[in-house]
């Protein structure tokens, strides 16, 4: 019988707490945006407006780094991630505590400590809403195989890519690391063709 620490930690969800992890980050996301609305903020409406793109910013180059370096090298995150890479279309993905928590840790105390309590909520807000858009995204590829948007088909092949590939294509909402860091994959690249012969998989 699981520990309650190791239920918190499952990444395998049922449909209701796999719905569940959206929905606090889309709350989490419209109280700190109120917040900023709503209560006296010693930022000006530009600098305001410049963390929350800086966040979101940072947000992609998060998603490489966690995606090439922890989940595919770093136990037990590589486990984890291999149970999606196994199981595509099973409801997987971080626990709600730990990705929470790793951000609450490594990005808002440290810029509430360094910096403010307004530059830490507006750069966590732009990073919570670029993570969000990574796990809608995500979501989409995975379980909206008919969607009309362009982008989303164009982010499904190259996700198929990094699944037939899983040393290349890291990106999920974005190419731009991967084009700087030389990890990208394109339909034409030669490695790349076996991506494409299963994209019905993915």
């Amino acid at each position: 019988m699981p520990s309650p620490l190791q239920k918190l930690l499952i990444i395998k969800h049922s449909k209701v707490a796999y719905v569940a992890d959206f929905a606090l980050y889309f709350l989490l996301i419209g109280w700190m945006t109120t917040s900023l609305i709503l209560f006296p903020v010693r930022m000006s409406a530009l600098s305001i407006v410049v963390y929350i793109i800086l966040g979101g910013f940072s947000w992609t180059l998060m998603e490489y780094v966690l995606h090439r370096w922890v989940l595919h090298q770093w136990p037990p995150f590589c486990e984890w991630h291999h149970e999606h890479h196994r199981q595509p279309k099973a409801l997987i993905c971080t626990a709600t505590l730990v990705s929470l928590g790793a951000i609450a840790l490594t990005v808002y105390l440290p810029l509430y400590w360094a910096a403010s309590a307004e530059v830490a909520t507006c750069f966590t807000l732009g990073l919570l809403m670029g993570y969000l858009a990574y796990a809608v995204t995500h979501h989409a590829i995975h379980h909206w195989p008919n969607s009309r948007v362009a982008w989303l088909n164009n982010r499904r092949v190259i996700h198929c890519l990094h699944h037939a590939c899983p040393h290349h294509s890291f990106g999920v909402t974005s190419t731009v690391w991967d084009r700087v860091l030389g990890t990208r994959l394109t339909p034409l690249t030669p490695p790349a063709v076996k991506g494409l012969e299963n994209s019905a998989r993915v």
